[in-house]
């Protein structure tokens, strides 16, 4: 059939009212079946209680984590506390025994040789047990004896171990000292250029008199008369 006399019969038929509203109507139920069920024309009804379910769930799901996160910053604010408190503590820990860990320290490079000897002075030899063991008076009287000895018959290759037992010994005295109402012992002050003096000073040569060249050692005298306890190695 010739397309342009298909074309005016349809044309004719469209304008009866009543075929019209039939193919309207066959057209709408066609559409209705090809559609997924439960689908409205232009929004999916299930998709949209989906979204409605979901919505739901990452509402409840932030309300958590919100809860989460409070929880989280109180736990951290008490952490930052506790820290602060801790960090105050060691200032003050380090402030109090600063010399007491800085003498420690320098304990610890002693040469070999005279950590063994301190080590049966002390009998303790961490942080504590040095400073608890050195205040004993005996055990001040064996921490300088040794020293002396090293003075007089080693000071060339232990100047460096002498140094830091004369900083230990000064320390563990003024802290004999501390435990009395007024200081008992003083370290004596001799300078080079000091005149000789037999009963204050003992030289490592045969010279006895004429000015003192070096103090070796500093001695030690008692601080209410100034009576000599220990006299300062010295060369002339």
């Amino acid at each position: 059939m010739n397309p342009r006399k298909l074309y005016e019969i349809f044309t004719e038929a469209l304008s009866d009212e009543r075929i019209k509203a039939e193919l309207t109507e066959l057209i709408a139920d066609k559409a209705a079946e090809d559609r997924l069920e439960g689908q409205t024309e232009l929004f999916p009804q299930n998709d949209a209680t989906a979204l409605s379910a979901e919505n739901a769930a990452l509402s409840r799901q932030i309300a958590l984590l919100e809860l989460e996160a409070g929880r989280l910053r109180t736990e951290n604010a008490e952490l930052t506390n506790r820290l602060k408190r801790c960090q105050d503590s060691l200032d003050s820990y380090c402030s109090s025994y600063a010399m007491q860990i800085s003498l420690y320290e320098k304990y610890k490079t002693l040469s070999e040789s005279c950590a063994r000897v301190m080590q049966g002075i002390f009998k303790n030899n961490t942080l504590n047990g040095i400073f608890l063991c050195g205040v004993l008076p005996e055990n001040l009287k064996s921490l300088r004896d040794y020293t002396e000895q090293l003075v007089i018959n080693k000071y060339e290759e232990s100047k460096a171990d002498i140094a830091v037992l004369c900083e230990l010994y000064s320390y563990l005295l003024s802290c004999y000292n501390s435990t009395f109402s007024q200081p008992v012992y003083r370290i004596t002050e001799v300078k080079a250029g000091d005149e000789y003096n037999e009963e204050l000073h003992r030289s490592t040569g045969t010279a006895r008199q004429g000015k003192i060249g070096s103090v070796l050692l500093q001695g030690c005298v008692a601080a209410a008369n100034g009576k000599v306890i220990r006299k300062a190695v010295v060369t002339l």
